[in-house]
């Protein structure tokens, strides 16, 4: 008789701890929905494994760098890379969370990008976090209708050009693990950043 109380109050205790991690999960994704995303730039840009810096253009690079972008067009590939900067700003009195975070890329308004971000993401009470986002594309891939010339004017834009801002414009939709299920956020939010 002695066992089988030990073994209820195991039970109940451990319903007890499992309904309290869900009753925490569900606040964290309460608090989320709460919180305010933010697009604060683009960082580390490089176009056909050419570093680039702020305000680049394509008159900026030196002879071998002009050897390597005409080599990457010539085969009809120009990969870009770059960090997309996000701030996750939560105003509230208890933590806030994330686990993953599916994404649409748009830059002027075109569509670059839909990915996922595998990332936990956990801002404390009254506080903020800044996320990277390592973005990856192929523009000959993604804009095929596109010329040469557009493509690598476009690639040139993510470094930043005050006389021609880029608008970018990223779509994301967060996941939340409750109760060994996975929650997404109510819809996308929309987040916008002029590139200048």
């Amino acid at each position: 008789m002695r066992t089988l109380k030990s073994f209820s109050a195991i039970v109940f205790l451990l319903l007890a701890v499992t309904s309290c991690e869900v009753l925490d999960q569900m606040s964290q994704m309460q608090q989320l929905a709460l919180c305010k995303f933010k697009v604060t730039g683009v960082d580390k840009v490089q176009i056909a494994g050419i570093e680039v810096d702020e305000h680049s253009s394509k008159s900026d690079l030196g002879v071998a760098q002009i050897m390597q972008l005409s080599a990457a067009i010539f085969k009809r590939e120009l990969p870009v890379h770059f960090d997309l900067a996000l701030n996750i700003d939560n105003p509230n009195k208890k933590p806030a969370a994330m686990n993953r975070m599916d994404y649409e890329l748009y830059v002027d308004n075109r569509q670059l990008l839909t990915g996922q971000m595998n990332q936990s993401v956990n801002v404390a009470p009254m506080s903020n976090s800044n996320v990277s986002m390592p973005i990856a594309i192929d523009l000959f891939k993604v804009l095929n209708n596109e010329t040469q010339d557009a493509l690598v004017n476009l690639a040139f834009k993510l470094t930043g050009d005050p006389s021609n801002p880029s608008d970018i414009l990223l779509k994301i939709k967060p996941y939340i693990q409750v109760g060994g299920k996975t929650l997404a956020y109510p819809g996308f939010l929309d987040l916008r950043y002029t590139l200048k």
